[in-house]
């Protein structure tokens, strides 16, 4: 913003000076001077990039160019009209037998749609947003093995772990692990009215397109593999994201254990093949814990009896483009890495028509401070844009971990 302003002030000087004939040559000498730097140090520039973004979000300014992908979001309308799965909550007062009717009918919109959501609640405490949660995310599954550094806010209930200023790709909760979540929930604490939007991506619909495409077929056919590494809390003085570190999270928190061969253990337990190796950003650490984990593209989901897309690119090294402290680190040494199952890398167009998909099914959730939703980690993705929060504004979500289960893959003659 405030090189364009200077950049229009400068231009507008000079234009003045030559309607004025005040174009002695010392004159525009100096002021195509002024004009020269800014023509020419095009890396100088701070600044939000919105080309294309969705409505609650911008691109965060820490880059010279846009990234590869830009993700859309949403495409038109929504596409589950927001209207069939929100129930206005002023008719039901909380500690009366309104709040078991209320019950009933969060579980047959999310029965019947996948997700349901809650406004005018009137609640401002997480812990009464996280009982109207829990009567659709009825089991809880321990937060082990998760790529986020979540913090606690109360019992259960969850940061979402990520920079305001990162974009967060479509995906579904823990595909890259052996076991995953049948449902979540969120909780809006504090809301920061048109900003930080929540997109979810209606899955059934993204499935069938996918799989008429080349790229849904080598998905199916090949399947994915995951390679996720973890930093050493040690070496890095714990110091994450927060503190400006090129750290996506570090195995201790990662897995809240203290020692390699805990890690290990817990690693085993999901699934995970574990390998340690050199800090390519600190070569003196050696606990550098590579994961890897080949498993299938696709789902079985026993609630609509079919195959449904279980992946995206959030696992990928694009994952990083907007996070502050990793964006600047080379690709090839970021801590998420992920081809097709046989190694085979993805092409950009491949990526790209991925995130197009998954923004076709967009669906905008707006947040008011008391709001609930539950979705199904199947019939859903989600993702969110970029946003910037003036210092007077605050948005805090918290988060509902669902029922654990281990995966399947696919099941035949369920496509």
């Amino acid at each position: 913003f405030w090189l364009k302003f200077h950049f229009q002030q400068l231009q507008g000087q000079l234009a003045v000076a030559q309607v004025v004939s005040f174009s002695t040559s010392a004159t525009m000498s100096f002021l195509q001077s002024c004009l020269r730097p800014l023509r020419t140090r095009p890396e100088a520039v701070r600044s939000m990039f919105t080309d294309g973004m969705p409505p609650g979000g911008r691109l965060p300014g820490f880059w010279v160019s846009a990234p590869n992908i830009v993700p859309a979001f949403r495409r038109g309308q929504d596409k589950v009209p927001l209207e069939a799965f929100t129930i206005d909550c002023r008719d039901y007062t909380p500690g009366t037998w309104h709040e078991a009717e209320l019950f009933d009918r969060m579980q047959a919109t999310y029965d019947k749609h996948g997700v349901v959501r809650l406004t005018k609640t009137g609640l401002t405490d997480p812990k009464y947003m996280t009982k109207y949660a829990r009567a659709v995310v009825k089991k809880q599954m321990i937060y082990e093995g998760g790529a986020n550094p979540r913090e606690s806010i109360i019992q259960n209930v969850f940061e979402v772990g990520a920079p305001n200023d990162a974009w967060l790709h479509y995906h579904h909760e823990m595909a890259y692990n052996q076991h995953s979540m049948k449902n979540l929930a969120f909780c809006s604490i504090k809301a920061a009215p048109g900003k930080g939007d929540t997109y979810l991506s209606e899955n059934l619909s993204v499935t069938d397109a996918l799989l008429q495409t080349d790229l849904g077929k080598k998905l199916r056919d090949k399947g994915v593999c995951y390679i996720r590494c973890l930093t050493d809390r040690e070496a890095y003085e714990g110091k994450g994201w927060k503190h400006g570190a090129a750290v996506y999270n570090h195995w201790q928190l990662s897995f809240g254990v203290e020692t390699p061969e805990e890690a290990e253990e817990k690693a085993a337990e999901c699934g995970l093949q574990v390998e340690w190796v050199e800090d390519p950003l600190k070569p003196e650490s050696k606990r550098y814990m590579k994961t890897k984990l080949v498993i299938s593209a696709f789902e079985f989901c026993p609630s609509v009896g079919r195959n449904v897309l279980y992946s995206s690119i959030a696992d990928h090294n694009m994952w990083f483009d907007t996070w502050q402290g990793v964006h600047d680190v080379p690709p090839e040494k970021r801590p998420l890495q992920m081809t097709f199952g046989d190694g085979t890398p993805f092409t950009l167009d491949e990526l790209r028509q991925w995130v197009s998909l998954y923004d076709d099914g967009g669906i905008r959730v707006q947040w008011n401070e008391g709001d609930v939703i539950a979705f199904c980690n199947y019939r859903y993705a989600h993702g969110r844009p970029a946003f910037n929060l003036h210092k007077w504004e605050q948005r805090q979500i918290g988060v509902v971990l669902g029922e654990k289960f281990t995966r399947v893959g696919t099941l035949e003659n369920s496509w």
